[in-house]
């Protein structure tokens, strides 16, 4: 049998080869279509997405806040922040070594990526799926579009991850990397409540981010990670975690040629603060910040616009004598004290009245203000006003008055009969009833019967006045108008009172104002002016300022105040001791400095047998002891500088004179004003107001022992040169 022709054998098997490749073809190509089709649809989506996506320019609502630094007289060492704790440095302040640490950190091929790193988001997206850490796999750039810039919000969806990474990649295109760094640095957070490295090295190291050794610097790379669960101190799972990222961080900078093995073996674990006063206030901060912001307050600068205005505080804060003013109260063992008693000790510049150091008290034992706010009468501290007020009227200080005690006075300083009416007073029982003496002598032994006597024939009302002048709140006196009380101190007042009170008789005469604020300067550099900047009033001239230092001089040299006496220079002040104890004080200056000790018992009850102390506390034992104590150590920054002698001009008059069951009937009392008024006269008006209800017959006042008072010191006019 012949066979087919070749050609018609073929045929068949072609067309079954057909009828089987052509649909398996077909089917491929739809396959390979509903492949792509879903790819290209998805990179045009993507495409319009990237499009559609607006390049950043804002930052989100407070990412760059910065808040204001509270600075040490010195400038530089930062008390507190009130607001946000950051504060932007520059590319060129910023060191290289800290650059290297946070890439070794965060992102090791940030200069050579393109802003994205895939494997990362992956990771990222997985994290964000199984619930995971949102900050696995970010870039630097990632990290700095999702935190820093608006648009993106804080849900963990896929959705905000590609808009995050679509913005990371504008961002590598449009800014350039060491921008896109310095962003980051100067926004991101690394704990103890700071953001951005300047705030973060003050926090951790107490320096400026410029001074950080490579050491610190990698510290606060590895802070990055996880700055709420890492510890710098201790040796607790936290603390050594952060040890390991710290390692890593080292290492990285080693596989990236920034730093050599041996130098990275070399280092050690940096020591950081124990704590830090910008971010957890504690002990005397919390009073100074309240201090700050009433300060502010004061002069139109509400706390609004203080925590997040980019200010620049001063304050005249020593650091070294705050540590001297802690010192002196705790070596009288003042945290042991009961939580009744306050005590307080506050330094003003003598010629300013900048606060230069205080302490307020243990925060742990109470948290009532013994500086700044009263917590006690003044006792016989407010003495030298009434001797300041005769003096501005034209008398000396070698103007005699009597010590005999007890004296009854009418209501022109006239001594009345034990049986008529008028005011009792009675001197200190230690001191007893004296003979006659000269206002120094006077002032150094505290004589209650003399002072009382000087203030009623210098006038209470000039003694009120003079008061208020040198800086005692006319609040404070005004419910003790026309009281002769008022010269033994009744008014309560102040410890930053009486210390700026008495920095007239240190600096020749002139009035200051007690502030902590020295200077602020706002966020375009100029500066706010202060109404405590304008030079004080003058409420004694030079020569009056010398004669009441004399008197205060003869108080720590041979008084009641030798307890404060200084080794290398000379000192002055005043004791104060109030009614039963309830209260002590001492008051000191030497030319540059005036300080004052509070010591006030919140129950009706005497200072009696404190830890440290045994027996009853008197102006003249613990506070001048605590005083001495403090300006010892203070006294070792300052040059010695004499006191000016005085030339004792004025009226010396005679206050003294028998009394009235010695006096022989119609002789007139010795003594007269600088302007010679008819004493005569003078009783007349005196037994006018007496019978029109002028002084009653009073028991002593509340404060007879050593007594003295304080408040808000306010600019004084000039008095008459």
């Amino acid at each position: 049998m012949h066979s087919l022709p070749r050609r018609r054998r073929v045929r068949p098997a072609l067309a079954r080869l057909s009828r089987t490749v052509v649909p398996r073809s077909r089917r491929w190509r739809r396959l390979i279509v509903m492949i792509i089709t879903p790819v290209v649809l998805t990179a045009a989506l993507t495409a319009v997405a990237y499009v559609r996506t607006p390049m950043p320019t804002r930052p989100q609502d407070g990412v760059t806040d910065e808040g204001s630094t509270v600075y040490y007289a010195d400038g530089r060492t930062p008390l507190f922040r009130l607001g946000a704790n950051r504060e932007s440095v520059r590319h060129d302040q910023i060191p290289d070594r800290l650059r290297w640490a946070v890439l070794a950190a965060e992102d090791r091929g940030f200069y050579d990526g393109h802003g994205v790193s895939p494997a990362g988001t992956i990771r990222a997206m997985w994290n964000n799926a199984s619930g995971g850490d949102t900050q696995g796999g970010s870039t630097i750039t990632q990290q700095l579009a999702r935190n820093y810039f608006k648009g993106l919000s804080r849900d963990r969806t896929v959705r905000r991850k590609i808009k995050e990474i679509f913005i990371a990649v504008k961002l590598d295109r449009h800014r350039t990397k060491d921008e896109i760094l310095d962003l980051y640095l100067n926004t991101i957070y690394f704990g103890r409540q700071t953001s951005g490295v300047q705030a973060a090295s003050r926090a951790y190291f107490d320096k400026d981010v410029w001074q950080l050794d490579v050491a610190e610097c990698a510290m606060l790379a590895a802070m990055i990670q996880r700055p709420v669960y890492f510890k710098t101190q201790g040796h607790d799972a936290p603390a050594r975690a952060l040890r390991a990222r710290w390692r890593y961080v080292l290492d990285g900078m080693v596989s990236m040629g920034r730093l050599s093995r041996a130098e990275a073996a070399r280092l050690r674990f940096p020591r950081t603060q124990d704590e830090w006063t910008g971010v957890s206030l504690s002990g005397q901060d919390l009073l100074v910040r309240q201090r700050v912001e009433e300060e502010l307050a004061s002069v139109g600068i509400p706390i609004d616009s203080v925590v997040n205005g980019r200010l620049k505080i001063y304050t005249g804060l020593d650091r070294r004598w705050m540590k001297h003013a802690e010192d002196a109260m705790r070596g009288a063992r003042e945290p042991q004290w009961p939580r009744t008693v306050r005590g307080g000790l506050v330094a003003v510049d003598a010629k300013t009245g900048a606060v230069r150091a205080f302490y307020g008290g243990d925060p742990e034992r109470t948290q009532v203000d013994s500086v700044f706010g009263p917590v006690a009468q003044a006792g016989s501290t407010f003495k030298p006003y009434v001797l300041a007020a005769a003096l501005r009227r034209g008398f000396s200080v070698r103007t005699k008055v009597s010590g005999k005690s007890p004296q009854k006075f009418a209501p022109d300083g006239e001594n009345t009969t034990a049986t008529a009416p008028g005011y009792k007073v009675e001197n200190d029982e230690e001191i007893g009833s004296l003979g006659t003496m000269d206002m120094v002598e006077a002032t150094a032994l505290s004589v209650n019967t003399g002072y009382v006597k000087a203030a009623l024939k210098t006038g209470i009302s000039n003694v009120m006045e003079t008061a208020r002048l040198f800086g005692v709140p006319a609040s404070a006196l005004a419910p003790f108008k026309g009281q002769a009380g008022i010269a033994l101190g009744i008014p309560d007042v102040a410890a930053v009172t009486q210390a700026a009170g008495y920095a007239p008789f240190a600096n020749g005469g002139t009035a200051v104002v007690p502030h902590l604020v020295t200077k602020v300067v706002d966020a375009n550099g100029r500066r706010v002016p202060l109404p405590w900047d304008r030079p004080g009033g003058r409420v004694l001239n030079r020569e009056q300022a010398a004669q009441a230092t004399f008197a205060l001089r003869a108080t720590v040299r041979d008084g009641t105040g030798r307890r404060a006496a200084l080794s290398d220079r000379e000192a002055a002040g005043k004791t104060g001791t109030t009614e039963h104890n309830r209260a002590a004080w001492f008051v000191g200056f030497v030319p540059q400095v005036s300080a004052a000790v509070v010591i006030g018992n919140a129950k009706p009850a005497t200072l009696r047998n404190l830890p440290g102390f045994r027996g009853t506390v008197a102006g003249e034992n613990l506070p001048a002891t605590i005083w001495h104590a403090f300006m010892d150590k203070v006294a070792r920054d300052l040059p010695v500088q004499p006191f000016p002698e005085p030339a004792f001009s004025g009226v010396a008059a005679n206050w003294a004179g028998p009394g009235p069951d010695e006096r022989k009937p119609g002789t007139p009392e010795p003594g007269t004003t600088p302007t010679g008024p008819n004493p005569a006269k003078e009783k007349e008006a005196a037994r006018r107001k007496q019978a029109a209800g002028g002084l009653p017959d009073a028991p002593t006042p509340r404060t007879t022992r050593d007594p003295g008072a304080g408040g808000t010191l306010r600019t004084a006019p000039p008095a008459a040169d």
